[in-house]
């Protein structure tokens, strides 16, 4: 076999949705090949650094996993997201929770317990469970708009409209757009040249009320931007449009800080959390998947084991939708998020429902001693919730500070957790509980919930 070509027989899929599997002397990631399946590669990419390469079919050997099933999406395959929808979902769930027992070995090893990660809990629905979506605009050959995502590797914009992992009237409103604009002659933008106006769409979703966020380059023509807005005014989920200027060529979609200008309507839209209302704009988190993310938060409240007169604190709040919970079931909340809109609207509902949160603005990693002070010495509980890297270094003095006997880490990285769970375990915390929970059916993601105790 030419020295380009190998044989492979994938063993896991990565985070891309290539199958994975070892020859002689390298590690392959094929594209569309599923655990169990072998195939004829060919090499298109070697790593330079480490003996890892990548490679596409050239010929399938043998039969098709047990486990392949059509994908939900037409776009799957090209548009880089979903990349595990081609992979029945028993078997997505079973691949999430040996993600998490790999990422956690080394603590699981030291552990005397004797712990185990649960199987992961399944989401209720595999399609349809977003609540928001996101768009590129791009262009055909033929010069016609298109909203849609970029292709790995590249910024080849592939139409996403027609995907089924957003709520359907998502889809909807988001072709609306699409008609609107280019009767608006709203030109796509374009990365290379720096020209045009259209670069991304912001789809929300909240119950039945939807809003629409244009985020455009400045100097935008106002008047195309209201044709945009009076078209989009005739459908009837629509609640509000706003739009926002953004020049920055980091990829940011939404820059921390930006500025909203409300074309029609109202400039956010009414999410539930723990059944209290809080208002979610433009650039505010929100988990995409409402039911899913609504049972993992309760779960963590009942794994604090709150009582009358518990103290818990908050970290990576967010908008509250785990602070929120913990208030309701009883506890008094100090609750520590970067973002102050999000801190504002926080701050707003916690007030409006009566509850015993106080919402503070402040960097988990790097906080004054004002705000230590705010949080109380020793709290019974500590609630952690960071982003995909994991706690940084002043984030983790500050949770060996605070010295509570239980925490509850929620972990959108599961790698990132086994680090943090290592270095936990040299202060005395141990994990007695372990439970993932998808939130993204058809991806490699999974969320996970860890109770530590000392």
């Amino acid at each position: 076999m030419k020295s380009n070509r190998c044989e492979v027989e994938a063993t896991q899929l990565d985070d891309a949705g290539a199958g994975v599997g070892a020859t002689t002397n390298r590690v392959v990631h094929v594209t569309d090949l599923l655990p169990g399946e072998r195939a004829e590669v060919t090499i298109d990419h070697q790593s330079p650094h480490k003996p890892d390469a990548w490679g596409h079919i050239t010929r399938r050997l043998g039969p098709s996993s047990r486990d392949r099933v059509e994908p939900a999406c037409p776009a799957f395959g090209r548009c880089g997201g979903c990349t595990w929808q081609h992979l029945a979902y028993p078997a997505q769930l079973a691949a999430k929770r040996r993600r998490v027992e790999l990422a956690l070995a080394d603590v699981l090893a030291i552990d005397t317990r004797g712990v185990k990660v649960a199987a992961v809990r399944p989401s209720p629905s595999v399609t349809g469970y977003r609540n928001k979506g996101k768009y590129v605009a791009g262009r055909t050959s033929d010069d016609k708009l298109v909203l849609g995502a970029y292709a790995p590797r590249s910024h080849h914009v592939i139409d996403t409209l027609g995907c089924q992992v957003v709520a359907p009237v998502i889809d909807e409103i988001a072709t609306w757009v699409r008609g609107a604009a280019e009767g608006a002659k709203l030109a796509a933008y374009d990365e290379r040249t720096r020209t045009g106006e259209l670069r991304y769409v912001i789809v929300r979703e909240a119950g039945s009320d939807v809003m629409v966020v244009l985020v455009v380059a400045s100097g935008t023509s106002r008047a195309k931007l209201e044709l945009v807005a009076n078209s989009l005014s005739a459908h009837p989920a629509v609640r509000g449009l706003v739009v926002i200027e953004n020049d920055r060529r980091d990829g940011a979609i939404v820059p921390s800080g930006s500025s909203a200008k409300v074309l029609l309507g109202q400039g956010h839209l009414v999410e539930e959390l723990a059944g209290i209302p809080v208002e979610v704009g433009a650039g505010e988190f929100v988990q995409v998947n409402r039911a899913q993310a609504s049972a993992m938060y309760a779960r963590v409240a009942e794994l604090a084991e709150l009582k009358p007169g518990t103290r818990a604190v908050d970290l990576f709040a967010g908008l509250g939708g785990i602070g929120l919970h913990l208030a309701r079931a009883g506890a008094t909340v100090a609750a520590v998020e970067i973002d102050r809109d999000s801190v504002a609207q926080l701050r707003r509902a916690a007030e409006r429902a009566g509850l015993p949160l106080t919402a503070i603005a402040g960097d988990a990693g790097d906080l004054s001693a004002e705000i230590r002070a705010q949080l109380g010495a020793k709290p019974d509980v500590v609630v952690v919730n960071p982003p995909r890297k994991g706690l940084s270094e002043g984030a983790r003095d500050l949770l060996l500070e605070l010295a509570a006997p239980t925490v509850v880490y929620v972990s959108c990285g599961p790698e990132a957790l086994g680090k943090d769970l290592v270095a936990l375990a040299l202060s005395g915390y141990s994990p007695d509980i372990i439970e993932p929970f998808d939130l993204m059916p058809g991806t490699s993601q999974v969320e996970t919930i860890v109770r530590l105790r000392r």
